[in-house]
């Protein structure tokens, strides 16, 4: 209750009335209608008053789903602005492991699908989102740890410091996060003409490099 309350009070009905009212209590001080000790209690009760009966009406009810409305489109354009960011990220790494390099790749290309999708007016998935995420945070761990193991070199150690099959295990999660976004997408209404699944188109791509 109170988190409808909180979006019919921000809804742009309720600053509308809010700041009218303000403006007429404003006017009618500096005209010398009525003094302010007058003016400020009435516009809290007519104000009050008035916000009170239309929230109780459905112009009111109306002005809460437009709220709820407004509130999700922008929480939805944060969140894939975030992962076109993240794709943008990953599209401008140089990493040197060319098997890591081509998963990477695979990533970007399924991320960029998912954004055209949503861009098309396809609703946005959450888990896409994540694997992006995860995907991201995969990368980062990677070049840490390889950059870790080139300074252990520079140093004198006798041989990197890396976990081994790091590569390997690299690989396998990024395809992981890839395979997720494309068995979305490929599901009805997924954004994919002609309902072909991005995993085949993907495959097909990868089978033609090698």
């Amino acid at each position: 209750m109170r988190d409808l309350m909180a979006k019919f009070f921000r809804s742009p009905l309720s600053i509308g009335i809010v700041c009218g009212n303000a403006v007429l209590a404003a006017g009618a001080t500096l005209a010398g209608i009525a003094s302010a000790l007058l003016v400020a209690p009435l516009f809290v009760l007519v104000t009050g008053g008035e916000l009170a009966l239309i929230l109780l009406s459905k112009r009111g009810a109306r002005a809460i789903l437009n709220e709820q409305e407004r509130e999700r489109k922008e929480h939805d354009a944060d969140r894939l602005e975030e992962t076109a960011r993240l794709r943008k990220r990953l599209a401008l790494l140089r990493v040197e492991d060319s098997e890591v390099k081509a998963a990477i790749e695979r990533l970007v290309f399924a991320a960029g699908m998912y954004l055209e999708s949503c861009a098309k007016g396809n609703a946005r998935d959450p888990l896409v989102e994540e694997a992006v995420q995860d995907a991201a945070e995969t990368v980062d761990g990677y070049l840490r740890l390889t950059d870790a193991g080139r300074i252990g070199v520079r140093i004198g150690e006798k041989s990197e410091k890396t976990p081994p099959d790091l590569e390997r295990k690299t690989v396998l999660s990024l395809d992981a996060s890839t395979r997720l976004i494309g068995e979305k997408l490929a599901l009805p209404f997924g954004g994919i003409e002609e309902n072909h699944t991005l995993l085949d188109s993907m495959d097909g791509r990868q089978e033609l490099k090698e």
